[in-house]
């Protein structure tokens, strides 16, 4: 039996959603998808076999047993449409941010915790094969002790209209190192740098990011550094560098099949990953396959939007220190 599932949202993003959905009820994995949007002229730009389209979210939930509802609205509307879908014993797939302040993304957690249905964040690198893949290999020992990460996420596109660098280029960095380390403490950062065009510059404008973390462990002699870097305006360049005592591991973000496994001195190979499915492919099949999923729980949400909420804060102080100086 296949699954019902409704997206509220159908912009550029949304619109990525329901291809996504279009395909998996292609192969029979999902029944039913309605969208929905307050824009009625959405309905002329949807995939041919969306079942129904409602310009009222509270319509849609109202028409059908939705197994999953995915929110892909403006941020503001993230953390309040997440708390009311879950008030109806919904799961839902809520897409970065959570919230647009830690005490939104707290009160939306509250939120899940009371109700019988499963919060899910949009941070899809959680899904990537290849980070996936990274996962095993570092608790398996494969590559021994992990002694640094290095995220880098540089993006072709100019810098879009009131985005903010942390949220839309480095929040993935934040829930994903974290969960490879396999640790819920929140890291000392020691270095954060905002820059446009090589000068300081305040969060709501800036181009380029670079920020320096350090995990401390009490059963590792060495502390485990981790660094990202991202911007607007580069040459395209999406990868996660994995330094182990014994190999490291290059995982490429466009490539879902396949890392890199090995090291400077002898070389990389290339080592293909158990499986191939696009990020958000993967993280429907899992969240829907209630027998495998186990992503997403309410303390690594928590934990995310804390360091997200930490970088925004010293970046904060970090532009003004550097102006006064």
């Amino acid at each position: 039996m296949g699954f019902t599932v409704g997206v509220i949202g159908c912009g550029r993003w949304g619109l990525r959603h329901l291809a996504t959905l279009e395909h998996l009820k292609s192969d029979g994995f999902i029944d039913k998808i309605f969208a929905c949007d307050i824009n009625p002229s959405r309905k002329n730009i949807l995939p041919s076999n969306v079942d129904g389209f409602f310009e009222d979210w509270r319509e849609m939930v109202h028409s059908e047993e939705f197994d999953l509802v995915s929110i892909v609205t403006p941020n503001s509307t993230h953390a309040p449409l997440g708390t009311a879908i879950l008030k109806f014993g919904i799961n839902v797939l809520v897409e970065k941010p959570l919230g647009v302040s830690i005490s939104e993304v707290r009160e939306l957690c509250a939120a899940a915790e009371k109700s019988e249905a499963s919060l899910f964040s949009g941070y899809l690198l959680r899904y990537h094969s290849g980070i996936q893949f990274a996962q095993q290999l570092i608790q398996a020992k494969k590559i021994g002790q992990v002694k640094s990460l290095r995220y880098t996420k540089h993006s072709s596109r100019n810098k879009p209209e009131k985005a903010d660098i942390i949220q839309n280029l480095a929040s993935h960095a934040f829930s994903i190192i974290p969960e490879l380390l396999d640790t819920e403490q929140i890291p000392l950062l020691t270095a954060t740098v905002l820059t446009t065009d090589n000068k300081p510059a305040p969060l709501e404008s800036a181009n380029h990011a670079h920020f320096h973390m350090v995990y401390s462990f009490s059963n590792r002699p060495q502390p485990v550094n981790a660094e990202v870097q991202v911007g607007w305006g580069l040459e395209e360049l999406s990868k996660l560098t994995i330094e182990g005592s014994r190999a490291n591991l290059r995982i490429h973000f466009l490539t879902h099949d396949s890392i890199e496994q090995g090291s400077a001195h002898a070389g990389y190979a290339w080592v293909q990953t158990p499986h191939s499915n696009p990020p958000l492919e993967q993280q429907y099949r899992e969240i829907l396959d209630l027998e495998t999923v186990t992503k997403d729980t309410i303390s690594a949400h928590l934990q995310t939007a804390e360091l997200l909420d930490k970088a925004t804060s010293l970046a904060s102080q970090w532009y003004q220190l550097t102006v006064e100086n």
